[in-house]
């Protein structure tokens, strides 16, 4: 998972972080970075809650 954070000191850089972590708009990490933009996957296939509506076709 990407996403864009902005530093105590004003930089915006972008991170990655592992797939399982659920990161928001606002959420302040442990260095003191704010997440400012978490970007949709360009890969459809790595959106997990799609799943869950396959399930229920029968």
């Amino acid at each position: 998972m990407w996403v864009y954070v902005k530093l105590p000191d004003g930089e915006i850089e972008e991170r990655e972080y592992p797939a399982g972590m659920y990161l928001e708009i606002g959420d302040v990490l442990e260095d003191g970075a704010v997440v400012i933009d978490v970007p949709y996957p360009d890969d459809i296939d790595d959106m997990e809650g799609l799943g869950l509506y396959d399930e229920f076709d029968d």
